[in-house]
């Protein structure tokens, strides 16, 4: 639904880093929502179509060959919870916020009327229309959760750890010892998702290294190659590595990190310690035969 957006507005026009053709806000009156795509119907009734489907087709026992150009990626996508949300811009009635102390985007089930503005302005469309309640609902960034400094349910329940919750600094310079500012401002390993929308969103990838450049530069901007180099060196970067391994490594956000010896030492809000990973996980092997208990092991079922 992204990409209907997309053929609205002019292809983005990048000078280095700065982008030169217009955003979402700009081009419209200033009584005028920011430009936008209402979905019918038909698009969300399959909202995940395609998800599964390669770049081409693999030819019968091109598998066995090793690698070939084909590929896919899934790409996890949950509220931007944007610094200039154009949800909160479209909304007629207010209802839509962020939140001063945490940055987070809401919608106010009070006032809203489900004039679906919200839906419409969305680039990233995660806004939806609740035909029950007939008001407007989105990602609430697990507010509640975030107060007493725990991440995101969605960070703690992800059994492959791809995802780091936290705070960037936004008053002061990036601090080395933020994993997030590390990460995103430091090294910049980390990039936003269509940054030429103009919401400035605050989730933030690292770009997959086996997609083609050419796909992925109309998703992340500029910085892409930049990132997928330092991917591919990160195992040779001790203090980068650190802060990706603390990806999941605790319920609490962690707000200080630091590389020690063999392991990645986190700590929450509180200074209390929180997380200690190290950079080679123990691993045991054990004989085919256990003698103990006249069994052998396998790995089948």
């Amino acid at each position: 639904m992204g990409f209907k957006l997309l053929e609205r507005s002019e292809p983005a026009k990048w000078d280095g880093k700065e982008l030169k053709s217009q955003t979402i806000f700009e081009g419209r009156s200033p009584l005028e929502p920011p430009l936008g795509h209402l979905p019918d119907t038909m698009d969300y009734s399959a909202p995940n179509l395609g998800e599964d489907e390669l770049s081409e087709a693999v030819a019968q026992g091109e598998h066995f060959e090793g690698l070939h150009p084909k590929w896919m990626f899934y790409l996890a996508r949950i509220c931007n919870h944007c610094t200039l949300p154009a949800c909160v811009a479209a909304c007629p009635r207010q209802a839509v916020y962020k939140r001063d102390e945490d940055g987070i985007v809401l919608i106010d089930q009070e006032r809203c009327r489900g004039y679906q503005e919200c839906v419409k302005a969305c680039p990233y469309k995660k806004a939806f229309y609740n035909l029950v309640s007939r008001t407007s609902e989105k990602c609430i960034g697990c507010y509640p959760r975030v107060e007493q400094g725990d991440v995101a349910l969605c960070v703690e329940a992800c059994i492959g750890k791809i995802r780091m919750h936290g705070f960037l600094s936004t008053q002061t310079a990036p601090r080395e010892d933020n994993p997030l500012d590390y990460i995103i401002k430091i090294r910049k390993l980390a990039l936003p998702l269509y940054p030429q929308f103009g919401t400035s969103p605050n989730v933030y990838y690292i770009p997959p290294i086996h997609v083609p450049n050419t796909f992925l530069k109309q998703m992340f901007g500029p910085g892409l190659e930049e990132a997928k180099a330092l991917y591919h060196k990160v195992k040779d970067d001790k203090q980068l590595l650190g802060a990706l391994l603390l990806f999941g490594a605790s319920d609490r956000i962690i707000e200080k990190f630091k590389v020690e010896g063999e392991e990645a030492i986190g700590w929450d809000i509180d200074g209390k310690e929180v997380a200690r990973v190290p950079f080679t996980e123990p691993h045991y092997v054990h004989d085919n035969y256990d003698e103990k208990y006249g069994v052998y092991r396998h790995n089948t079922t």
